[in-house]
Order: C-alpha cells, then sequence, then structure tokens
C-alpha cells in the first residue's frame, strides 16, 4: 500500500485514486491529477535511452538530467515507491552503418558507446535505472510480441520477410498526436503509407535473428525500433504502465507506435497512464535541436570540461521540463550565480552558528519572521511541484527566502572598527537552523550536491589527507591576526597583504570570507575560480 503523502487522495474507481499532484496530459492538452492504483507496491517508470552509435551530447542530458529531477520528485517529495527501468537500443541502422565506416564490430561498437552514457549519467549524478534492458538480450520475447500481432490480425507479413503493423486496424491511432490515415496505395511491403515496421527481414552482411522455433511468420531479421520499448517494457511491468518519459521528438511516431502495439497486444484502452516529454534543447541563437544528424552538438563531457554537474542542473531546474531549453554563455552564467547564491548562503549560515559571525539579537519579531517566511515558502513551494513539476518558481521562492534569512544573519554584522555593539536578547540561530535544514533537504531532492562537499577536496581521485587542512586553517589564522593588526593600526599596507593572501588561496580553489574581526573558508570548484 502507498503512502498517504498528499493531503488528499480521491478515489475515482474501485481500483484507481487520484491525488494532489497535476501532470499534463498531451492527450487532452490539459492538467490531470496523478492517477494510481493503491493495491499496487510501486508506481512503474520507464524511460526511452539511447541508441548507442555516437557519444551523448547535452541535448541527451538535458533530458535525462530533467527526468531524473521529475523521479527524485516523485521518490523524495511526494514519497512515492518508483521502479525505474531504461533501455539501450543496441542494434539498429545507425550502428551497423557507423560500425561499417569504422571497420569494427557493430557490438563492440554498441558496448563502448553504452559504457560511456553509463558514464556521462554518473558524471551528471543521474540515478541510475533500477532495471537496465539491451535489445539483443530480449529478441525472442520481442519475436512472441511480433506473432501475437500477427495472430490477432493487426500485422502481415511482406514479400520480403519483414512484419508491418497495419496502423487502420487500431482505431486510436493518433492519440497522442493528431494523425491523417492516407488510403492504402499498391506497394511490394506496406499496405499504408502510415504502416511500421515490428520486424525487418535480414540483408546481406547484416547481423540477424532467426524466428524460427518461436514462430513461423517470423524469419531471419532483426527487430524494427519501435517493438523493443513495448516487448521490454511490458517484460518488465506488464500490460499497464503509471509512467513513460523521452524527449519531445519521441512523442511522434514512436511513442504514438509504441502506445498503439502495446495496446492491441494486451487488449488494453490505454498502456500508459501518464505520458511525459521533455522538451528539446537549443543552442542560444538557434531554433533547432541539437542533432548529431545537424553537427550542431555539444558532448555531455565537453558540457563538463566548462561547467559543473550542478551548474547543468541548475539550468534545468530554471525551466520547466516541458519548454525548451536555451543553452549558451548567458543562460549558463545565470545558472552558476544562482547555485553560487545558495552555496553562499550555506557558507554564510555555517559561519553564522559556529560563531565566526556576529550573531544577531533582538526582541524576537526578526527570528519570528524568519519562521513565518519559512512556513509560507514550504507552502508555494508544495504548491509548484504539484503543479506539474514547476521547478523554476520552487528555486524562485527558495532563493527569496534564502535571502530573507541572511538579512537576519548580516542585520547586525559588526563594522570593522568594532562600533555598534550587540544587544543582549534572543538570537536568531534557531531560525536559521530551521531555514538552512529545509533548503538543504529541497536542494539535495533536486539532485544538487555542491553545497554538500566536505571541507577537503579530491586531486586525481585521492581524496586530500587531513593535514592540507591543517595548513589551510594556520594560513587563515595567521591572516587573521594580519587582519586583526591592520584594523587596529587602520595601516592600509597590511590590509594590502591581506588581500593578496585571500587572492591566491582562491586561485588554489580556497574561498575565504571576512565576518567582522573573524573569517571562514571553504574550498570551491576550480571550475569557478576566476570568473
Amino acid at each position: 500500500m502507498f503512502p498517504r503523502p498528499f493531503s488528499s487522495i480521491r478515489r475515482i474507481s474501485t481500483n484507481r485514486v487520484t491525488t494532489e499532484l497535476r501532470l499534463y496530459d498531451g492527450k487532452t492538452k490539459e492538467k490531470v491529477p496523478l492517477s494510481i492504483n493503491p493495491q499496487k507496491p510501486f508506481l512503474s517508470f520507464y524511460t526511452c535511452g539511447p541508441t548507442v552509435y555516437d557519444s551523448a551530447h547535452i541535448g541527451h542530458a538535458s533530458c535525462y538530467v530533467r527526468l531524473d529531477i521529475l523521479q527524485r520528485i516523485l521518490k523524495h517529495h511526494f514519497q512515492l515507491p518508483l521502479v525505474t527501468a531504461m533501455n539501450i537500443t543496441d542494434i539498429d541502422d545507425k550502428i551497423i552503418a557507423r560500425a561499417n565506416e569504422r571497420g569494427m564490430d557493430w557490438q563492440a561498437l554498441a558496448r563502448k558507446y553504452e559504457a560511456e552514457f553509463w558514464n556521462d549519467l554518473t558524471n551528471l549524478n543521474v540515478q541510475p535505472p533500477d532495471v537496465k534492458l539491451r535489445v539483443t538480450e530480449h529478441i525472442t520475447a520481442i519475436v512472441r510480441f511480433v506473432q501475437t500481432l500477427i495472430d490477432k490480425g493487426y500485422a502481415y507479413r511482406a514479400d520480403d520477410g519483414s512484419v508491418y503493423f497495419e496502423t487502420n486496424k487500431y482505431e486510436r491511432y493518433g492519440k497522442l498526436q493528431k494523425v491523417i490515415l492516407e488510403p492504402a496505395q499498391e506497394s511490394r511491403f506496406k499496405r499504408h503509407p502510415s504502416d511500421f515496421a515490428l520486424w525487418k527481414a535480414s540483408k546481406p552482411g547484416e547481423p540477424a535473428w532467426s524466428g524460427e522455433g518461436e514462430a513461423v511468420s517470423v524469419t531471419s531479421g532483426r527487430p524494427g525500433w519501435h517493438i523493443e520499448c513495448s516487448t521490454m517494457a511490458s517484460h518488465v511491468f506488464g500490460k499497464r504502465l503509471d509512467f513513460h518519459a523521452g524527449g519531445l521528438d519521441l512523442r511522434f511516431p514512436h511513442h504514438e507506435n509504441e502506445e498503439t502495439q502495446s495496446c492491441c497486444y494486451h487488449d488494453v484502452p490505454d498502456w500508459v497512464t501518464h505520458w511525459i516529454h521533455t522538451g528539446q534543447l537549443h543552442l542560444e541563437g538557434q531554433t533547432h535541436k541539437m542533432s548529431k544528424s545537424l553537427k550542431n552538438t555539444i558532448s555531455i563531457s565537453e558540457l563538463l570540461q566548462e561547467h559543473t554537474a550542478d551548474e547543468f542542473r541548475m539550468l534545468c531546474l530554471l525551466s520547466h521540463y516541458r519548454s525548451v531549453i536555451d543553452y549558451g554563455s548567458e543562460s549558463m552564467a545565470t545558472a552558476s550565480n544562482v547555485l553560487r547564491k545558495f552555496i553562499s548562503f550555506f557558507q554564510d549560515s555555517k559561519a553564522y552558528v559556529d560563531g565566526l559571525k556576529p550573531q544577531t539579537y533582538g526582541n524576537g519579531s526578526s527570528e519570528e519572521n524568519l519562521f513565518d517566511c519559512l512556513a509560507k515558502t514550504r507552502s508555494i513551494v508544495e504548491t509548484c511541484l504539484s503543479n506539474d513539476f514547476n521547478t523554476a518558481n520552487s528555486v524562485l521562492a527558495l532563493s527569496d527566502l534564502i535571502s530573507t534569512a541572511q538579512k537576519a544573519i548580516n542585520g547586525n554584522e559588526q563594522s570593522e572598527d568594532g562600533a555598534h555593539p550587540r544587544l543582549i536578547g534572543a538570537s536568531n540561530i534557531g531560525a536559521v537552523l530551521a531555514v538552512t535544514r529545509y533548503v538543504r533537504e529541497q536542494l539535495l531532492s533536486y539532485g544538487l550536491q555542491s553545497f554538500e562537499r566536505a571541507t577537503h577536496r579530491r586531486i586525481d581521485g585521492a581524496d586530500q589527507l587531513p593535514i592540507v587542512d591543517s595548513v589551510v586553517e594556520a594560513i587563515v589564522k595567521t591572516r587573521a591576526e594580519i587582519r586583526l593588526r591592520a584594523l587596529e593600526t587602520k595601516d592600509k599596507q597590511l590590509f594590502l597583504v591581506c588581500d593578496q593572501l585571500r587572492n591566491s588561496l582562491k586561485t588554489a580553489g580556497i574561498e575565504l570570507k571576512d565576518h567582522g574581526k573573524t573569517s571562514s573558508w571553504s574550498w570551491v570548484d576550480d571550475r569557478s575560480v576566476g570568473q
């Protein structure tokens, strides 16, 4: 049975209930409540994976990072028990063609780029699916799926041995995207222009599998593209999927054909309850999507040489998952600045709680105001995420919250000459801690992790020894003594020495902050240094 993360759950039938989470439905062009079966022990989430014939690019990255964010929200915010699966298309025309171009084995090529793909997802902090599926490991099941469609009268065998699905046999063809079916025409192979291949007859020099022994109607050949996902998703999850996800460009024909053949195979009115399609990524100044065929791609490894995984994830968070992402220097600068604001807040909060920053005191009104702001932010974030995963507005609400918290932290900061002594009264530590913990939990639930780095970093894959931190502490302490002498004597030369030392530490990846007469430090990402 499901936990009850929602304030209201409404029963719509004997085996389906709806929740407050509303998702965009591409069939009705409206937002509909998330519909679940409370008797099921889990929710199924299937994602179309890549065809592994080349390196993945940032267009792929935007899709998988966005879907990772949505899955994390479903699991952590709404406490829904997801089971996730993703396929790898490891046999395809493109794979065969690329292997022939390079004079290598098609299977070796596919394995090479599959390994690279999973490594890319790890570097992007995308959680791996619970189940990984390869097409070539499910050929027997695919043959059986095809034969069943033939037996039910939905598919036919062409003269060359290929098998096609006859689209005019399914009355609801075009439910995801309106399709005008053209009349039948004479052809050696297809009966209708919209019919699609379930099984491709073998060609000389190409890999092929035999259907003999499994079904006499399916001869030597290999799977069509659309049949792969239907078979493998059905193999794992059965005749009903809760979520099926992929890029917007897959809605037609891939997802349309998946839905069609699966409904016919399982004898169900709808195979997928909720389709999720992510918007495409465009380069700034361009109106078309990033595509290998257009030769305008940036590989994921190239992306991560220029930006951190968190910066790219923040770019994804700052737009709606269904909208286009504009990628370029301007959009990445915005994402980086937002991320730095949160990191700076966590640094200030830690320094404040540790007593390195002067604590603010008063009559308790500022603490009450901060708690009130926290409560309002919780409500706003809940509303945003329940409204088709509106992460952009949720991040904006969190940003407004930390701005209020930083005013409470820095509102009574002492001047460098020691003026404005603190008043005796209640401090804001409790409220600041509450805000800090809430914001950290929310950002972690989105998959961000920059602010969670320990005060040591890794060099060439190995943790730095604790002695390094001790050395930094000694340098910072010595600088603090020099700076205190500068404050007392108003010596500009000593202030200059302090500034030079702070800049030198920054080039080494160490950010130093002054708080009145004290200072704090933290490691920063090398790619942020000097920007």
